[in-house]
């Protein structure tokens, strides 16, 4: 239990020490949030209701994103050597991979609750008519998005390739998905099911 608590201290510093990782957390989706609500604001009745849209999408997204994170803090550059060692120590490999992916999931949640805390109260929106459950919900989101990240690390064996993919695939789900703009031909597309006529 020692060897896991010095691990998950030390990766989750490391992590509060990446400015990527904490602006792409952070300034990332309130300048996505921003120009996303005032541009498609004349869809809605309201502009409030916009914003509200686009800071849940945003979140939702965020959480996701959070596998990158993960892979980030699993095999970096300069992280990849001391895990190596590590895995060869008599820590054993549990404690290794799950403070990779306790650390990311909490970094995440902590940064996207703050986000929620202070944004929210600014553009005048609310999180759905129980906002704690919402909150509380973001955890198991943030902690299997942060597995899925460890488990592709493990997979390709690079960084970089791990990022690329989920990063693509979860982007892909999110335009198909409507997250950042009302898709037309989709809809077109969704109307020839047979289910829609019923």
């Amino acid at each position: 239990m020692k060897s896991f608590y010095s691990i998950f201290r030390m990766d989750f510093k490391n992590l509060f020490k990446n400015p990527v990782l904490v602006g792409f957390n952070t300034i990332f989706p309130v300048v996505m949030i921003i120009i996303f609500g005032y541009l498609c604001g004349g869809n809605y009745s309201d502009i409030k209701y916009a914003y509200q849209y686009y800071t849940v999408a945003m979140l939702v997204f965020g959480m996701l994103e959070g596998a990158m994170t993960a892979t980030n803090c699993f095999m970096e550059r300069d992280i990849k050597k001391p895990n190596l060692r590590i895995i060869f120590s008599p820590a054993g490999n549990f404690p290794i991979y799950f403070s990779k992916i306790l650390a990311s999931s909490l970094f995440d949640y902590i940064l996207h609750v703050i986000l929620a805390l202070i944004f929210c109260p600014l553009l005048g929106v609310t999180l759905g008519a129980r906002p704690a459950l919402f909150i509380i919900l973001m955890a198991p989101v943030e902690f299997a998005s942060a597995a899925l990240g460890v488990f592709f690390c493990c997979l390709l064996h690079s960084e970089e390739a791990s990022s690329t993919l989920l990063s693509n695939v979860i982007s892909l789900f999110a335009i198909l998905g409507g997250t950042f703009f009302h898709l037309k031909a989709w809809e077109a597309l969704l109307r020839i099911s047979p289910d829609s006529h019923l």
